[in-house]
């Protein structure tokens, strides 16, 4: 029996959000039913990552295969949990969960009645769905499918807010998304013209024996895949879609468009460029240097840009532009340090970047300001929300014992051992910035006395809770970082033995 589950786990994870998702407009007149459901499957998707993490580090790594409809490699769709698929997963559950605890009794203010919210609901899971598929995907053309299936239910989700700006940020992201998704079909493209095969493993192979037969048309499917990801992934100067679209949607949409959708492009960009291309080919064409450069720049561009906002929502959104750049500077290091804090900072980032939208989004909702500085003295009249955003605020400027500072330790440590002390300086820099733009906030909240007296409080239970889980997490990752770290750096391991 417990085989049997084992064997379909892969593609259940995958399923079981996608299924709910198709079946959930059937009961919309019935909210509560339908936020039952939600908070169902993904508690499964929790249970069932899990267990894969769980057994992929009792396995030392070995993989768990699943073939869609009996059909092997290369003719069939691969699903495979490795290290980095059961890593990733485990970040989708364990985010997606508190998110949808959030979203409880919270949603009406924002997306309207119990038919917009359930409609809501729709492309969360689908989005869910599309993010545990890409964790586990084996398959080129797969991996476009499900950032598709992404792209549109993300779209649909900042649109999703009952607010004139939603629609015009939605468009302008579907705009400049599509361009992106047409990169990385072009991309895909060319890899099969030149392998014979969608299968990762497979094209990797047949790459490593042709590429220096069609050098120009690997550099095209490189440079294809690094913009359209790019763009996906809003790497500065491609980010334009994201400040309009993270700050403009609803708070659970910001949370998981922040925390979850943009590190979903990045696991297949890893995946690309470190399975199908490895190592040697990206060192071949220098694609470590402009990884690095580009993270270099992003980190500097999107700090500077945060610090320039006085909308909550905005700069945090600014933040994310920057905190892109740790994943490309990480990835740009090709070494096993360096890539075992790219993959754990994605992590932290993640839990981290869902908790700041969340009591943003808490905050803006109890006093119907959304500047900063008219927020003075929230932190008295809100104690859990503002408790979770400081705590939340260190983890991501890398304070000792919050989760940010094993990505960043780890990510300073790479860069020393690949002798770039250029990048040593900017991760530094990067995080005295980071001061810049989140402590400010805490001294306004905290330190500056209320102008006249409100009655601001803290929201429901249940966003409570899902906060406090949240802010959790990032004392618990910061302090017993453990089976994370483990599987971040066996799947760093993993990637760099990839040729």
């Amino acid at each position: 029996m417990m085989a049997t589950i084992t064997a379909n786990l892969p593609v259940f994870v995958v399923i079981a959000p996608l299924f709910v998702a198709f079946i959930l407009p059937t009961f919309a007149h019935r909210l509560r039913l339908v936020e039952g459901l939600v908070m169902a499957v993904e508690a499964l998707g929790l249970l069932g990552a899990g267990y894969l993490a769980s057994l992929i580090l009792l396995q030392k790594g070995i993989p768990v295969v699943y073939s869609m409809g009996g059909w092997s490699a290369p003719w069939g769709i691969e699903l495979m949990v490795g290290n980095l698929s059961a890593f990733f997963l485990l970040v989708v559950a364990g985010v997606t969960l508190p998110v949808a605890l959030f979203s409880i009794d919270s949603m009406s203010h924002e997306v309207g009645g119990p038919q917009r919210i359930s409609r809501f609901y729709v492309l969360y899971l689908l989005l869910s769905g599309a993010l545990a598929g890409m964790a586990v995907t084996n398959d080129l053309f797969n991996v476009f499918v499900l950032v598709e299936v992404a792209t549109l239910s993300c779209c649909g989700l900042v649109s999703a807010r009952n607010h004139p700006r939603a629609a015009e940020a939605a468009f302008n992201y579907l705009i400049l998304a599509t361009l992106g998704s047409a990169l990385i079909l072009g991309g895909i493209g060319f890899l099969y013209i030149v392998t014979g095969h969608l299968n990762m493993g497979f094209a990797s192979q047949e790459l490593s024996c042709v590429w220096q037969d069609y050098s120009h048309v690997v550099w095209i499917a490189a440079s294809f895949l690094l913009v359209g990801f790019g763009v996906k992934s809003a790497l500065f100067p491609l980010h334009v879609w994201l400040p309009d679209a993270h700050s403009t949607a609803p708070s659970p949409a910001s949370a998981i468009l922040s925390g979850l959708a943009i590190k979903g492009y990045l696991i297949c960009l890893i995946k690309v460029l470190y399975v199908v291309f490895g190592n040697t080919l990206m060192q071949e064409y220098a694609m470590h240097r402009i990884l690095v450069l580009l993270g270099m720049i992003a980190i500097i561009a999107g700090s500077l840009l945060a610090l320039a906002q006085d909308e909550l929502k905005r700069r945090l959104a600014f933040s994310t532009v920057a905190q892109v750049g740790y994943v490309f500077l990480g990835l740009g290091l090709v070494n096993t340090k360096g890539l075992t804090g790219t993959l754990f900072h994605m992590a932290s980032h993640a839990v981290i970047k869902s908790s700041l939208f969340l009591a943003a989004g808490a905050m803006i909702s109890a006093t119907g300001k959304s500047r900063i500085s008219e927020m003075a003295g929230i932190g008295r009249k809100m104690p859990v929300t503002m408790a979770v955003f400081t705590i939340s605020s260190l983890g991501l400027v890398g304070i000792p014992l919050f989760s940010g500072f094993i990505g960043k330790w780890y990510l300073l440590l790479g860069s020393l051992g690949a002798g770039n002390s250029l990048a040593a300086v900017v991760l530094i820099a990067g995080s005295v910035l980071c001061a810049a733009y989140l402590f400010p906030i805490i001294r306004i909240a905290y330190f500056e006395p209320v102008s006249v007296e409100e009655d601001w409080q803290d929201p429901g239970m249940p966003q409570k809770i899902a906060l406090i889980l949240l802010a959790a997490g990032v004392v618990i990752l910061g302090i017993v970082p453990g089976p994370f770290l483990e599987l971040a750096g066996r799947a760093a391991a993993d990637l760099l033995v990839i040729q």
